[in-house]
């Protein structure tokens, strides 16, 4: 049995730049990968056909043919021609409907995961091409760490991970859709001066806004409470993550002492938010995230997150 974590994101900033002919919209985020994972457990079954077994933990979930694991091993078996079959289990920790990115990173370490498994040694371009069909942030976690995404997400600068950061996650019990956020969202005509371009810069958090929160806040109104709750507290950021409907609060893991303190504690945020799910986590670097991912040389043997061992699954100049 093989053992894959998927990890979560958070959108540092998101800026919605225009609409495109097909549909979606041109964007500027700064992904941030942060330690909250699903755990892919895979294995081998002996159905030559390349049948696909799935299950998993989460009743909200469609565990179908069109949920993004089955979608894109299905179209790497067809450009490839491959026939192998497997039973996946997936125990989920990311909310779905949060802005957390959980399905897209299901499907990203997956493909990771095939790449490795059938010695297909596609380039990052391959693989970003594959992802894109899925969804628009697969391409991120197949960079992780820190980067900088444009057009739908699928233009990534890979960025010099930051400080380590606290990262504390409050998501209410609504499932918020991607889809119906944007179809409510209007852009405004005037020129953006875009934060983010100076954020990359300065790496100063306290400057970053959402486009999508005034949306997901009428929308969502419990979204919007949870934020103006965090606000009073000593983070240094606090941002609707996506569309939502997680909200997170950031602030300095070694930083100087502050007067007031986010929650220390686990029970502290959940004795605050009762009401809602509430995760204490941190950010991630590139080369953590991939060391952490679990996939082994072979493929087959279950040391992903092996502290011991440093297992790369993509060539080493995308470790930058």
């Amino acid at each position: 049995m093989i053992h894959l974590n998927s990890f979560a994101k958070i959108n540092l900033g998101l800026e919605i730049l225009g609409k495109r002919p097909d549909g979606y919209h041109n964007l500027k985020t700064v992904f941030q990968t942060i330690d909250l994972f699903d755990t892919l457990q895979v294995t081998e079954n002996e159905n030559r056909s390349g049948e696909i077994h799935l299950t998993g933990d989460e009743p909200s979930i469609q565990w179908n043919e069109h949920n993004t694991i089955p979608r894109v091993i299905a179209a790497v078996y067809q450009k490839y021609n491959l026939r192998q079959g497997f039973d996946i289990s997936v125990k989920k920790r990311i909310p779905p409907g949060s802005g957390l990115g959980g399905g897209s990173s299901n499907a990203a370490v997956m493909l990771l995961f095939l790449n490795d498994y059938f010695k297909l040694n596609l380039t990052l371009e391959e693989m970003i091409r594959i992802g894109m069909k899925i969804g628009a942030d697969v391409p991120f976690f197949l960079v992780g760490g820190t980067a900088l995404a444009e057009g739908i997400g699928e233009k990534l600068t890979p960025l010099e991970d930051s400080e380590e950061k606290r990262v504390d996650i409050v998501i209410p019990t609504v499932h918020v859709s991607t889809r119906l956020i944007f179809s409510h969202f209007n852009l405004t005509s005037k020129p953006i001066n875009s934060k983010i371009t100076t954020f990359v810069k300065s790496k100063n958090y306290t400057i970053l806004e959402n486009h999508l929160e005034k949306v997901t806040f009428e929308l969502f109104p419990e979204v919007e409470a949870i934020k103006e709750k965090m606000k009073k507290s000593a983070y240094d950021l606090v941002l609707m993550s996506g569309s939502g409907s997680a909200v997170y609060g950031v602030y300095d893991v070694y930083g100087i002492a502050r007067e007031q303190e986010p929650a220390d504690t686990l029970p502290g945020l959940k004795s605050r938010f009762p009401n809602a799910n509430v995760f204490v986590s941190g950010t991630i670097g590139r080369k953590q995230y991939f060391n952490r991912i679990g996939a082994s040389p072979s493929g087959k043997a279950s040391v992903f997150g092996a502290d011991t061992t440093e297992v790369r699954i993509l060539p080493p100049q995308y470790y930058l």
